[in-house]
């Protein structure tokens, strides 16, 4: 038997019929989805690196970086690391911001001079509450990234809608 609409007694009896094949065909497929929910829409992207840039400020090269909320949840108690890594990708400096509230649309700025020697940047972590339980987050560290790399980038976003 195939999928089988039936509409008789009018729109407000409509019944769909589905066979048990199919019923047991999806089944294996609902794991799969709720994964793939989870993987496309980590939860350290809620607070996305939206800037990631190198300066240079009379004479000297400074990191300015930000981290936004492109959500509509306030996040509160948020802090980050960011770690300026050499070729070796072994420290060489870091930078940290924190923030008693980030609410939707906002950011939260970083600054720092380059260490001599940096070639790359790591987000060491990020952390954060929301929510009405006072739930907490902590990411990372995070793999490291070339500078100018953008976890999100809001200008592109709004560019495209």
């Amino acid at each position: 038997m195939a999928f089988a609409l039936s509409t008789q007694g009018g729109l407000r009896r409509w019944t769909l019929t589905v066979p048990v094949w199919a019923l047991l065909a999806a089944t294996p497929l609902l794991p799969l989805a709720f994964v793939a929910l989870v993987v496309i829409h980590s939860a350290d992207e809620n607070i996305p690196l939206t800037r990631n840039e190198l300066v240079e400020v009379n004479g000297q090269t400074l990191w300015r970086g930000a981290f936004s909320n492109p959500t509509d949840s306030e996040y509160r108690e948020l802090a980050a690391t960011i770690r300026f890594l050499d070729a070796a990708n072994q420290p060489v400096g870091e930078a940290r911001a924190e923030a008693a509230v980030l609410a939707p649309g906002s950011r939260m700025e970083l600054e720092a001079p380059l260490p001599e020697g940096a070639v790359r940047m790591q987000m060491y972590s990020l952390q954060w509450r929301t929510g009405e339980r006072n739930t907490g987050r902590l990411f990372g560290p995070f793999r490291p990234w070339e500078f100018g790399y953008l976890q999100w980038d809001g200008e592109a976003q709004a560019a495209g809608s």
